[in-house]
């Protein structure tokens, strides 16, 4: 399969309110790859994917992970690999970001309905359990 060779630059990508940049889109990739510059404020309890592989790299500030019921402080140039089927989640530290790296593509969704939501006033609680087992993202229990 070809799929289309491109550059990111620094700034470019289309926004997620209380996410971040997409940097490469799922569609772009064709579905092999997506990234994301996340910025926050919005973060994550424990949760599992069962199909998707998540890699972050921290660029800049502090990132406050919990990988497997395990902590792991990140800061910059620090990274944390997720394996599909691990329980995990994140805290960040305000003015951080950091590279979302997810394998194979299809989680964008999740993202842009979450900050959209959050934009719209609703509350995190309440989109998280309407998005809950879409986009192969559970909570933990």
């Amino acid at each position: 399969m070809n799929r289309e060779t491109f550059g990111v630059r620094i700034g470019e990508g289309r926004s997620i309110p209380f996410i971040g940049l997409v940097k490469v889109s799922g569609a772009r990739s064709r579905g092999a790859v997506e990234v994301i510059e996340y910025i926050g404020p919005a973060t994550p309890p424990p949760h599992i994917h069962r199909e998707h592989d998540e890699c972050f790299v921290v660029l800049e500030g502090h990132f406050d992970f919990t990988i497997d019921g395990k902590p792991f402080p990140a800061d910059i140039g620090d990274i944390a690999f997720v394996p599909r089927g691990t329980a995990h989640g994140f805290k960040i530290v305000p003015g951080s970001r950091a590279l979302l790296i997810v394998v194979p593509g299809g989680m964008e969704g999740f993202f842009v309905e979450l900050g959209d939501g959050l934009a719209a006033g609703r509350s995190a609680d309440e989109i998280r359990a309407a998005l809950a087992g879409k986009y192969d993202s559970s909570p933990v229990q």
